[in-house]
């Protein structure tokens, strides 16, 4: 066992700012800048795999086994336990759960170009479980930091394939991904550009469903057949971002990025439809179209500045958004009956943050405050007369603190306690609305044994309703269904709890509860107004309220490295939610199950991969219930690279397993509704698909020239 004494973590600048964009047009996801743990370690043991936990945060020296056969650093984040690769779209879960946000040196960066990157520029990885503060409601936080002095450059080209061998979608490439990007970093200066195109050219999806209206006494089906019912997608979407990042002195940075994003949907749904009228004794059967043409335009800037003097550190960071949108919606149901919504979206959204954090006793204590201020403004008008159909905005002020104290000299105990509180105003056409919104959190850990330890987490965290939620405009999606927004959500509150223990470096089990009094739901109710046809009658209106959720949960993770090539992973959540609003409940039961081992050869830089992974369950709303019944997958990647590292060739084949036959079925029980809506998945999309992806990489500079020379004194 090695000793590393007063080894000091140094969280270097590097600059690869990049995407901010606009989530449902409200929602935005921008380049942040985070102050996290930056905590000198005293007399550490570096053992196993050279991973350390204190508290909700554990961080982890890059070893030449987290590196093996990695070509990215998606893969190598996936060697580390708690973290898993999932080689179809080398994207990062924690535990399962996707909802991660990917800091470099502190900063926030674009999520698909971080995984892309090589993982020779990183030397540690933090990993922050339920992060506080500003990256509150996050599963988890990943923080990679670079190496001091890194200098050189990095660009690489790839391409993604998708080839379906039956069903529909048989001989067709049904997804496409090519990207690019490059780095350049030295001296004190980060140049990043990037672009991707992703689209989904004509994917056949299969979707058919039986409706009920109780009170006007008639129900409509779909005539399933496969000749006559397909939904076809047709969507394009570009990215494309630049960025600049200067380190002013060691204790002093600026960094500035634009990025732009064009997303184009050219969506068509055809199917034969039977409707019955009970009163009348009617059967009729006719043609339904419908076609989705939109198109979106997204800009964003992002400005940060970083600052440390003696045992402060302060930040402050200025996001803008801009998003245009014009979608032109038609719907078409038989002859005589033909829906269309055109019109025009605008949103300006800015969010303004500051923070500052002081450290006490050697890092043992550590006090962090700040506060976030955000803004926007909606409209929408009517494409052709131009005339405003609907504004609405908010302005959100959040003030919150965290204080984290490790309570012993010798890092046995360690807790933390913060809080935040936020006033919010809300309007819409005219009227408004104040709301206040607080959440607390707590956290105790303590080191039983050199291999184990058990933490306990109390969490308060707060999510607001998006722009599609709160919009007053809404429309009939057919003759007797309206689709419309709330203005006045409240923000959801999720109180979780949760005790997690981890066990011999290889083994974790975590048992919790969640519970969202206000959780944002949709809701059908039966309105009586003016109907599509030009006469008064009852319709039902689909909006969303805010409900009650509950869900007593438990999980366990393992991990092992074994005959030094071979890793080995297994996860499985389960939880029992409960849905309520008023009258209207309903129950479910959710099972997770997913494992993978990897074998890779060092001679041919070869890794093969197997994945397994089954859903089951039944997840719900107030209102309604989701049935994914034997839901099981196996994929197998292959992965050759060629030419000294530079060129990366993926092979996948995903077939399901004939346990089950794919269809996920939704069911809505109301008084004014009562329906069935079925979803054809994997039959028709993904048995026995192949997929190929390829990369060409290159690289370079003093760094990288250093790191290839070096290699083999890294552990």
């Amino acid at each position: 066992m090695k000793k590393i004494n007063k080894q000091t973590i140094v969280l270097a600048l590097m600059a690869i700012v990049s995407t901010a964009k606009a989530e449902n047009a409200d929602t935005l996801t921008v380049n942040n800048d985070s102050v996290t743990w930056n905590k000198a370690l005293n007399d550490v043991s570096v053992v196993a795999s050279s991973v350390k936990t204190e508290g909700d945060r554990t961080v982890a020296f890059i070893t030449k086994d987290m590196r093996r056969g990695a070509q990215n650093t998606a893969q190598m984040l996936g060697n580390i336990r708690g973290l898993d690769w999932n080689p179809t779209n080398n994207s990062i879960e924690y535990h399962g759960k996707k909802n991660i946000i990917v800091l470099v040196d502190s900063i926030e960066k674009d999520y698909s170009y971080i995984m892309n990157l090589h993982h020779l520029r990183f030397s540690k990885v933090e990993i922050i479980d339920q992060p506080k503060g500003k990256y509150n409601g996050y599963d988890a936080l990943i923080n990679l930091t670079t190496k001091k002095n890194y200098e050189g450059y990095e660009g690489n080209a790839g391409v993604m394939t998708r080839l379906m061998p039956s069903g529909p979608n048989a001989g067709k490439l049904v997804w496409d991904s090519p990207y690019g990007s490059i780095t350049y970093t030295k001296n004190k200066w980060n140049f990043v550009a990037n672009a991707s195109r992703f689209s989904e050219n004509e994917a056949v999806y299969q979707n058919w469903y039986e409706k009920t209206y109780p009170m006007q006494k008639i129900s409509e089906r779909t005539l399933h057949d496969d000749d006559t019912n397909e939904e076809t997608l047709r969507n394009v979407d570009y990215n494309v971002s630049l960025s600049a990042d200067y380190q002013i002195n060691k204790n002093h940075s600026l960094s500035l990025s634009y990025a732009y994003n064009y997303n184009q949907n050219r969506d068509e749904t055809n199917y034969m439809l039977e409707k019955t009228n009970f009163g009348l004794g009617t059967v009729d059967t006719m043609r339904v179209h419908s076609f989705n043409n939109t198109d979106n335009h997204n800009h964003s800037a992002a400005f940060f500045y970083r600052g440390k003097s003696g045992k402060w550190s302060y930040n402050a960071d200025i996001n803008y958004v801009y998003n245009c949108n014009t979608p032109d919606n038609t719907f078409e149901r038989g002859e005589h009956f033909t829906l269309r919504n055109h019109y025009n979206d605008h949103m300006n959204f800015a969010r303004l943050r500051s923070d500052a954090r002081r450290h006490w006793d050697t890092d043992r204590t550590q006090l962090s405050f700040g506060n976030i201020s955000t803004w926007k403004d909606y409209e929408r008008k009517d494409f052709d007369t131009n005339n405003r159909l609907n504004t609405n905005g908010f302005f959100r002020n959040s003030t919150w603190f965290n204080l984290w104290r490790g309570i012993d000299s010798i890092g046995h105990n360690t807790a933390s306690v913060g809080g935040s509180i936020e006033e919010i105003h809300v309007k819409s056409n005219g009227t408004s609305e104040n709301q206040v919104v607080w959440s607390v959190n707590a956290m105790y850990w303590h080191k039983l044994t050199e291999k184990n330890w058990i933490r306990f987490n109390y969490d308060c965290n707060v999510s607001h309703p998006n722009q599609s939620q709160t919009s007053t405009y809404g429309y009939f999606t057919d003759s007797l269904s309206w689709s419309g927004g709330n203005p006045f959500l409240h923000s959801s509150v999720t109180h979780n709890w949760k005790v997690k223990f981890d066990a011999w470096w290889c083994f974790n089990a975590q048992a919790g509860v969640t519970y969202a009094p206000n959780t944002i739901s949709g809701y059908a109710e039966l309105r009586h107004g003016m109907l599509p046809n030009g006469v008064e009658g009852d319709y039902v209106a689909s909006t969303f309220v805010n409900t009650k959720y509950v869900s007593p949960w438990v999980s366990a993770s393992f991990t092992k490295r074994f005959a030094k090539n071979f890793l080995y992973k297994a996860d499985a959540v389960y939880s029992l939610p409960r849905a309520s609003y008023g009258d209207d409940v309903q129950k479910g039961h959710e099972f997770r199950f997913w494992t993978s081992l990897q074998y890779y050869y060092p001679k041919w830089d070869f890794s093969v991969k197997v994945d397994y992974n089954m859903s089951h369950g039944k997840s719900v709303t107030p209102q309604s219930y989701a049935l994914a019944e034997k839901e099981d997958y196996m994929a197998l990647t292959l992965r050759k690279t060629f030419f000294k590292k530079h060129l990366d060739v993926t092979f996948i084949t995903l077939a399901p397993f004939k346990s089950g036959n794919g269809i996920n079925r939704t069911y809505v029980v109301s008084p004014a509704l009562t329906s069935t809506n079925y979803f054809c998945a994997w039959p028709s999309n993904n048995k026995g698909c192949l997929q190929l992806g390829i990369t060409y990489r290159f690289m370079g500079g003093k760094s990288v020239r250093d790191y290839n020379r070096d290699m083999s004194d890294e552990r």
